[in-house]
């Protein structure tokens, strides 16, 4: 029960982020997690070749999932987290790669606890180890 709970605030927070975010846009204002705003549609390039890697790399999860275990119901909230997984190992990757600085590390700190929950939440058999 918490844990859905607390699904459902993350994925309220990550919602109203990614509305600021296309509204900026349309003002000439970039806004990069979390809450960093410039001027202009300035987002830092290892911060867009982790996303565009991670979207792929959904992509091919699915497209695998698809070829070996056929058509199954996936929930949103899953899509969502496999997503976010994949922004977690691609941004590590990627950073790394990019020597990006400490700061944009942190960030992902954030994505780790968001993918599991999410994940977990939507199990419908989803338990809480934490009660008796």
């Amino acid at each position: 029960m918490v844990g859905r709970i607390v699904a459902k605030i993350i994925v309220a927070f990550l919602s109203i982020y990614c509305i600021s975010v296309i509204g900026a846009y349309f003002y000439n204002i970039s806004i990069t997690f979390p809450f960093s705003v410039s001027d202009g549609t300035n987002v830092p390039v290892n911060r867009l070749k982790a996303i565009r890697l991670s979207l792929f790399a959904t992509f091919v999860f699915f497209a695998v999932h698809y070829f070996f275990y056929g058509s199954k119901k996936f929930y949103p909230i899953q899509i969502l987290a496999v997503m976010i997984f994949n922004l977690t190992i691609f941004g590590i990757l990627t950073f790394s790669i990019e020597k990006a600085e400490t700061e944009e590390f942190l960030v992902l700190l954030f994505y780790v606890p968001a993918s599991l929950i999410l994940y977990k939440a939507a199990k419908t058999d989803f338990k809480n180890i934490f009660t008796k």
